[in-house]
């Protein structure tokens, strides 16, 4: 595990980077370690373009504003056509499916997201992006705000149908439209917006009289949103705050901010977590901790960074520097964070480009950008990287991924490129029916691992070719391999 005091956030572009494609298309297995879903367990296996993993766009945007580079904003404008152009007929966005993958295609949260994304794009870049990719995000947005998002709520407002995270993104991007530019079709309904979340979804007691809580549903009174989801509520109250120069949006901002560092927890390898959830039973609320998320913090801690831009604060300050320490210790050296812990199974283990975009923007944010960055975000990598967990084994090797058994086990067994949006089980030729892998799926040299009853252990391949990370609960044996 990494004993640094902060992620490498380079490390974590850089892997990021390498799963998008010539056509500006960001693949991933796209796993969800908050509520355990991914398309392997839909059935769906695909592994292609998410919205969800959008934020990409905002961060890469940030760090070309403060370092600018020639190759980082090719690879912007490409990501940008992409996303901006990426339309169903009803005005919604493609590929919206993210961990139940392409059989969904409607969802509020997952337009409103990139909407958010391509609005802190514009804003970052608007002294230096061309012209054309500008007007390309202003039509998006209002094509998805005008036509694509009016079919959830009251007209595109929120109703008795309102889930908080997902209408407080719809208003965060409205707002942002609005400040990118300079253009405020909705000043005034998004101010009656914002007035209806907070009276019924804000709970002030939740964990104490200086926070806050939001319910997850509206109506549904004994569940509330898990603390990845705050910042979506966070960064609208405070540009709402800034905009209608009213205090007491910061002051709601706040509540939240504290609500999310008083319920973290302190894990098994004493690092700080974010909360799963708060739910209402037997008369007393309860906080829920585990199985949680790590890789997709991100969220939750960029509202609070915001907030600390105009209000310091020094607990919360303390809080996101032990956040900062929670990254670098489950950072794999390839670059990506461990997915979560609980689960006992690939979720805690697949590592999501969907969710590690949203981390990416808020590292950017909060670190900066310093030399030879986007050297270290362009470098190749075609080593062997393998992330052990109690049940399976996420490896990669440049295009190859896959979730693997240890030997002698056959429950996960899958395999994908990162090139390709088809990924499925690793099926034996003796085995006639089904999908088999094309051949160049394959990854050259796959080291196998074996779960003993004393420790797990390498059994074919070689150490000095592997970059291996456990977060299993036995002893990992670096010794030469048990089979040769």
């Amino acid at each position: 595990m990494s004993v640094t005091t902060s992620p490498n956030v380079a490390s974590l572009g850089n892997w990021i980077h390498s799963w998008v494609q010539p056509n500006g298309a960001i693949h991933g297995f796209h796993n969800h370690p908050v509520w355990g879903t991914n398309p392997y367990r839909i059935g769906d296996m695909t592994a292609g373009h998410t919205t969800w993993a959008s934020p990409f766009l905002a961060g890469l945007a940030r760090a070309i504003s403060q370092r600018p580079d020639a190759r980082a904003q090719s690879l912007l404008e490409r990501l940008i056509d992409f996303q901006s152009t990426s339309f169903h007929p009803d005005g919604q966005y493609s590929h919206i499916g993210f961990n139940v993958g392409e059989i969904c295609q409607k969802g509020l949260i997952h337009n409103a997201l990139p909407n958010c994304s391509l609005g802190l794009t514009a804003l970052y870049g608007r002294d230096w992006l061309p012209s054309q990719f500008l007007e390309l995000i202003r039509s998006a947005m209002l094509r998805n705000l005008n036509v694509g998002c009016m079919q959830y709520g009251s007209e595109g407002r929120p109703d008795e149908s309102a889930v908080c995270n997902q209408d407080y993104t719809r208003i965060w991007a409205k707002l942002l439209f609005m400040l990118a530019f300079n253009d405020r079709p909705w000043l005034d309904e998004v101010r009656e917006d914002i007035d209806h979340m907070i009276e019924h979804f804000h709970i002030t007691g939740m964990p104490d009289d200086d926070s806050a809580g939001t319910l997850r549903v509206r109506g549904i009174k004994d569940i509330l949103e898990p603390s990845e989801y705050y910042g979506l509520m966070i960064c609208p109250l405070i540009l709402a705050a800034e905009l209608y120069h009213d205090e007491r949006y910061l002051d709601e901002a706040g509540k939240l901010c504290r609500h999310v560092a008083r319920s973290a927890w302190i894990d098994e390898q004493d690092q700080t977590r974010c909360h799963r959830m708060w739910y209402f039973a037997d008369n007393e609320w309860h906080l829920n901790r585990s199985p949680m998320l790590i890789g997709g913090m991100g969220d939750s801690l960029e509202g609070i960074q915001q907030y600390l831009r105009i209000q310091p604060d020094e607990e919360l300050q303390a809080f996101l520097d032990a956040t900062d320490r929670t990254y670098a210790y489950y950072q794999h050296p390839r670059g990506f964070f461990v997915s979560g812990t609980g689960w006992q199974s690939e979720i805690d283990i697949a590592p999501s480009t969907g969710w590690q975009s949203h981390d990416f923007r808020y590292l950017i944010n909060r670190h900066g950008v310093g030399e030879g960055f986007w050297d270290d975000f362009f470098a190749h990598n075609d080593r062997t990287s393998v992330l052990i967990g109690d049940q399976c084994l996420w490896i990669e090797q440049g295009q190859h991924w896959a979730i693997a058994d240890f030997i002698w086990q056959d429950v996960f067994n899958l395999m994908g490129r990162k090139d390709s949006v088809k990924f499925g089980p690793n099926l034996p030729d003796w085995i006639e029916g089904g999908w088999h892998a094309p051949k160049n799926y394959a990854i050259p040299d796959r080291p196998v691992f074996m779960n003993t009853d004393e420790n797990i252990a390498l059994w074919q391949g070689s150490w000095d070719q592997l970059d291996v990370m456990s977060i299993a609960k036995k002893t990992l044996l670096r010794a030469p391999a048990l089979s040769v």
